[in-house]
């Protein structure tokens, strides 16, 4: 069942792990072709695809529209009974013979996918002159299926298209039908159709299918948080792979995944596993599969054990791609309630109980219970380990001789697959990586037309290079990225492992592809004397060689952007280029290269070295020339030391001492698109001279120091330091810093630092995800990119990309400025329509610490870690997740000297206040709803810093007259505005594409507005324009106001609307026409439905004309509010219960609201120290307001001197608050 390759033990390993707990295969009746729910039957021989067959049994069921008509001329279509049955009437009545009428099933496609034929039944009623032409489409490239203008016989006659002869391979999962007709002279013609149907063919058996009983992570524990493990065996007799092998529950079918990627024969049958939470409740599910060929199997429903909600949810996390046996070990385990049985096991792959033991609690991280176990002595290489404890059991885990050695191959596996105008099966050889890349990756070689000049004259071939990210786009700020994956050769040249040749081509991999860098960047030394320019990416989520025709000088080439210097990008050209020229150089001399290519290689080198030269002189004479893209300067440093390493040329070195000496810890930052500076003060060490090695020296200690006390901030192997971009971004980067830092100076505490973040990439992070594609029992889904066809589809399931690490945890939810902190959630890129980059986001930058750290850790065995001695300077409060308002103290231990807090450029000292440190701020300036960070730090007795950093972020003031809420000014403010994204024409009711635009223009000096437009098709037409997909929070709000005008064109209309998804309400009422001058609206929302959820607001508008022609309005600070009215409620006999206390004791703020008018408040809250907290009232039956009522928070409060406030506001008169009162003191 599995064949034996290259990899040996580790296929084997890989089949264990993906496997989850060992089962019992249990073999369950299979039929052919049975469906069950509503999921859509699998394509087979026996299920045909009826996209529609005129009598609404198809999968579109309405009128097909006449959507255009080319030189005049009408068209018309209708359902009629002919012969006995239903069937389409597609007519025309054209103005001469050049008349042509277009009709289009509106603008639905149809999944084609798993089916080979396309099929028309049609018959010409007795009209001669009567033509059809049909085309199909994918988006991207039209087909021909009738031949141009085709006539119909009288009789019913079946045309069938073979789609997989069509060339270019056509995308089959959204095909796009348009019907043509014409006449060959002036007159009426009809042509009728019957049925469009999918078919595919009967050869061979049908595939059969045996299940394993369902497994889980928690034995007789079933809740919302178990994963359950289903398993099934495929099996072939003609040793077909499957096009699809599904587990379906739920009314949707998942794709299960190979448990043994290496496996190929079917026919002896095949391992697929899917890992899943289940819903409340008992879920019945069943497997299926098709071979494209023959009747699908699926197997007999069976029923999950019942699952209950649970308010204790345990989650054991582990390093799903193992631990090396004498690496750091350890597991971490959270949980939503404090846990009285902290005991815990350790099992090998026989469920045999190895060790036993008791967690160490290390208190609430980020909302949870955080405990810790170490297993330092567990090193008997084995499969399947799990830990264990309060019914919960890991993910099961590897402990082998050296696990990254394992991963080497997926990690250049991701850059290959990146690399630009190649087909992807040229770049990945079959087997290249033991995880293979998802099928529908694959894509022919891709903008062989890269690039033209910005006047569209000149074409140049600037092909080749890597793709920054998903979007496809060459960027001068990556080109770097060859030297770091050369260096990781380079600084490990004395082992084995680095020297690895999977496409065997006698060059190891890591300098073949700082070659196919190089050349890249040989390609602008030569054309452009050294100048480095971005090639943009301008497509959508589609195949690279669909986005161009690959034909040079066409106007869809991709333009040179020669009108932005990327300075920078020279600088890292000529370090990558002089990297790449000293390992090939190297390679000769190591013997780690074939005598038959010294020649060719040795050519290569001197090539690479002239255009080094090129490009470091053009980075030299240009380094204050604007515009350019970037900071020159912090890539300068590492060209100066590549080139003296290649050339020894010593003016070289003695620029890069007077760059290193120059520089302080400020001047330090990861190395990734931000600075080069670390990894060429690392790479210059070991021969600067005496002094300069003293000062990098320090520098680098100061980078450790703050890379290993940002990590100490929590108990996971992160560095505490989220934003708006995924954490794994600047994480990975630091950690490929701490590789050459540990590579350089053997620091053992440097190493475990490595380990633990590590563990934090491939799995031990609360959300129990490897955020490495195709790594890990559990690994991301959705990459954001346009690899993935499908990636906008809800149906869609993902890509693998071999080695891909995504950017990971954000600050907040992307869609949700309410979220929690810090949040990530594995979502495909339709659900996110603007912002998934942010946190699915992978980049061959964001890759390369993580290819450097898996090469330099393969190299390492039996070396040993330590825990740093730094002081953990901890922050107290606020802590991530907290809204905070006007002045905010930040407190933090004692425990490392005097600590500081840097506002601006400068450190500041804190207050030492009772039993805590102190500093106090003012967030009043700040925009609501933004996350920040700021940084402090202490000191050791040695002077050696330890850093800690505090997120916060700024909440909204309340919901009074005062304070309205502005949703967009266009003019980059307000919730939406502030985004950075248009409005956009989504739909046109009764009308054709883009009927609508929307953009932001001048009106008065210094101000933007909204300028939205219709030319509609027929008076019947309306444009419906939205802010994307994304809802807001409008709660606490009664009136929608906007500024409006009309320029000049009568005829348009308005009309506004308001909705959470399910209810929807009419601002306007209907129809309005728009003033010609600027116009104050203001719409009341109180009579919308009570049920209506403001806090998922959409804002809908729509334009049509009362007559057909162009019309367009302005619109300008659309906000909403309230308007004050009458008496300001009070709050009064605000107090705490104890004025002293400790960490532990719960302390409770009260307060009465009071309001003559009998309003309710909108909210009550207790103001502590800056932090705003929601209080609960006392009596949920007490309604009277009048006479007061009593509100209560009951909280635990941080080391310190406190102080509070209580705030509140009824909407109709501005917030009121209590004086602020000094207290609790807690030590």
């Amino acid at each position: 069942m599995t064949s034996v390759t290259r990899i040996g033990e580790r296929a084997k390993k890989f089949l264990l792990i993906g496997l989850g707990l060992a089962v019992v295969l249990q073999a369950l009746v299979w039929a052919p072709a049975t469906t069950y729910a509503a999921v859509k039957p699998l394509p087979d021989p026996n299920t045909p695809l009826i996209f529609d067959d005129f009598d609404n049994n198809g999968e579109f069921k309405q009128a097909w529209q006449n959507w255009y008509n080319q030189s005049g001329g009408t068209g018309t279509f209708s359902k009629v009974t002919v012969d006995t049955f239903k069937v389409g009437k597609f007519a025309q009545t054209p103005t001469s013979s050049a008349s042509l009428a277009k009709f289009e099933p509106w603008h639905q496609t149809v999944d084609l996918s798993g089916y080979r034929y396309l099929n028309f039944r049609m018959k010409n009623p007795g009209y001669p002159n009567a033509r059809i032409r049909i085309v199909i489409n994918d988006g991207y490239k039209n087909y021909d299926m009738t031949g141009g203008f085709a006539a119909i016989p009288t009789t019913w006659t079946d045309t069938q298209i073979d789609l997989d002869a069509l060339s270019p391979k056509i995308n089959k999962k959204r095909i796009r039908f348009e019907v043509w007709l014409k006449q060959t002279a002036t007159g009426y013609g009809e042509i009728l159709m019957d049925h469009i149907t999918g078919t595919t063919d009967n050869t061979g058996s049908s595939p059969t299918l045996s299940a394993a009983p369902l497994t889980s992570n928690s034995g007789t524990i079933n809740n919302q948080n178990t994963t359950y493990t289903f398993k099934a065996t495929y099996t072939d007799a003609d040793n077909n792979k499957p096009i699809a092998m599904q587990v379906v529950f739920g009314d949707k079918a998942y794709n299960m995944r190979e448990a043994d990627f290496t496996d190929t024969n079917y026919a002896d049958g095949k391992d697929y596993i899917y890992l899943s939470k289940l819903p409340v409740g008992t879920t019945s599910y069943y497997f299926r599969a098709a071979d494209g060929s023959s009747p699908a199997a699926t197997t007999t429903p069976q029923s999950s054990p019942t699952v209950a909600q649970s308010s204790n949810i345990v989650d054991v996390l582990v390093s799903q791609v193992g631990y090396g046996a004498n690496d750091y070990k350890n597991a971490i385990i959270t949980s939503t309630t404090f846990l009285s049985d902290t005991s815990y096991q350790i099992l090998d792959g026989s469920n045999t109980s190895l060790h036993s033991g008791h967690m160490t609690y290390k208190g609430m991280t980020w909302g949870k219970y955080v405990y810790v176990v170490e297993f330092p002595n567990i090193k008997t290489i084995g499969d399947n380990y799990t830990i264990k404890t309060n019914g919960i059991s890991s993910f099961p885990f590897p402990i082998t001789d050296n696990v990254w050695d394992d991963y080497k191959d997926e990690m250049t596996a991701f850059y290959r697959i990146q690399r630009a105008s190649v087909a992807t099966s040229d770049a990945y050889p079959p087997g290249y990586s033991t995880i293979p890349p998802s099928d529908k990756v694959f894509h022919p070689a891709g903008h062989l037309d890269d690039a033209i000049s910005l006047d569209g004259t000149t074409s140049y071939n600037l092909t080749g290079g890597h793709y920054d990210a998903g979007d496809y786009g060459k960027y001068g700020a990556n080109q770097w990225v060859g030297a770091e994956i050369v260096l990781a050769y380079l600084r490990n040249v004395d082992s084995p492992s680095v020297k690895f040749d999977n496409d065997n081509n006698d060059i190891p991999d890591l300098i073949d592809e700082a070659m196919f860098a190089s050349d890249y960047l040989v390609k602008f030394a030569n054309l452009f004397d050294g100048a480095m320019y971005n090639i943009s990416h301008h497509g959508a989520f589609v195949h690279p060689n669909k986005e161009t025709d690959g034909i040079p000088g066409n106007s869809d080439d991709r333009k040179l952007r020669t009108d932005v210097l990327s300075v920078e990008g020279s600088g890292k050209g000529a370090a990558t280029l002089a990297a790449t020229a000293r390992a090939i150089r190297t390679a000769i001399a190591e013997g780690d290269v074939p005598t038959s290519l010294i020649t060719d290689l040795t050519a290569s080198a001197n090539e690479y070295e002239a255009a080094a030269i090129t490009m470091y002189d053009f980075m030299a004479a240009n380094l204050t020339t604007t515009p350019q893209h970037g900071d020159p300067n912090k890539s300068k440093i590492f060209a100066d030391v590549e080139m003296y390493l290649l050339t020894n040329d010593v003016a070289y070195k003695n620029a890069a001492t007077a760059a290193a000496s120059a520089l302080t810890f400020d001047d330090l930052s990861s190395t990734a698109y931000w600075s080069m500076r670390p990894i060429a003060l690392a790479e210059f060490y070991p021969v600067a001279d005496t002094a300069t090695q003293a000062h990098i020296k320090n520098l680098l200690d100061q980078q450790f120091h703050y890379v290993l006390s940002l990590m100490d901030d929590t108990p996971y192997g992160v560095m505490n330091q989220f934003s708006n971009f995924g954490v794994n971004e600047p994480l990975m980067s630091y950690i490929g810093d701490m590789m050459r830092y540990y590579e350089l100076f053997g620091d053992p505490d440097t190493l475990r630092v490595i380990q633990r973040a590590m563990y934090w990439v491939y799995g031990q992070n609360p959300w129990n995800i490897s955020w490495v594609s195709g790594i890990g029992s559990d690994y991301v889904d959705f990459l954001h990119t346009r690899l993935d066809e499908e990636a906008g589809n809800s149906a869609g399931q993902g890509v693998v990309i071999p080695g891909a690490m995504v950017s990971g945890a954000n600050i907040k939810n992307t869609k949700d400025f309410y979220s929690i902190s810090p949040w990530y959630e594995d979502r495909y890129q339709g659900a996110d329509n603007m912002n998934q980059w942010r946190y699915n986001e992978y980049s061959i930058n964001i890759q390369a610490g993580m290819l450097y750290t898996v090469m330099g850790l393969s190299t390492i065995n039996n070396a040993a870690t330590s825990p740093s001695n730094l002081p953990e300077l901890q922050v107290l409060s606020p802590i991530i997740g907290d809204y905070v308002r006007g002045d905010v103290t930040v407190f933090t231990s004692t425990n490392a000297g005097t600590p500081e807090v840097r506002t601006g450029g400068a450190y500041v000292p804190m207050t030492l206040d009772g039993a805590a440190y102190k500093y106090t701020f003012d967030t009043s300036a700040l925009n609501p709803l933004s996350n920040h960070i700021m940084r402090i730090r202490g000191n050791d007795t040695s002077g050696n810093y330890s850093f800690s950093h505090m997120h916060y972020t700024v909440a909204r003031p309340l919901p009074d007259p005062s304070h309205p809420l502005l949703f967009d000014n266009f003019d980059g403010k307000g919730v939406w505005g502030s985004i950075g994204h248009h409005w956009v024409n989504w739909w046109n009711q009764n009308g054709g594409n883009n009927e609508g635009t929307f953009s932001k223009v001048l009106d008065t000096p210094g101000n933007n507005v909204g300028k939205f437009t219709q030319n509609p098709s027929q008076t019947s037409s309306e444009a419906r324009f939205q802010h994307w997909n994304e809802s807001f929070n409008v709660d606490g709000y009664r009136y929608v106001n906007m500024k409006v005008k009309n320029p000049n064109h009568p005829n348009l209309r308005l009309k506004v609307s308001i909705s959470d998804g399910t209810n929807s309400y009419s601002l306007t009422g209907g129809w309005i026409s728009i003033p010609t001058t600027w116009t104050d609206l203001q719409f009341d929302t109180s009579a919308a439905p009570a049920n209506m959820n403001r806090k998922k607001a959409v804002l809908t508008i729509w334009l049509k004309q009362t007559v057909k022609g162009y019309g367009e309005m302005f619109m300008d600070d659309f906000q909403f509010t309230n308007t004050a009215s009458g008496t300001a409620p009070t709050l009064t006999a605000g107090s705490v219960s104890a004025a002293t206390g400790n960490s532990q004791t719960n302390f409770t703020f009260n307060v009465t609201y009071t309001d003559s008018d009998n309003q309710a408040p909108y909210v009550v809250e207790a103001v502590i120290d800056g932090v705003v907290r929601q209080m609960v009232e006392v009596n949920a039956s007490d309604t009277n307001y009048a006479d007061g009522k009593a509100y209560r928070l009951v909280t635990r409060l941080s080391k310190g001197i406190h102080s509070y406030y209580f705030t509140t506001t009824d909407k109709t008169s501005d917030a009121v608050s209590t004086t602020v009162a000094t207290g609790p003191s807690v030590s």
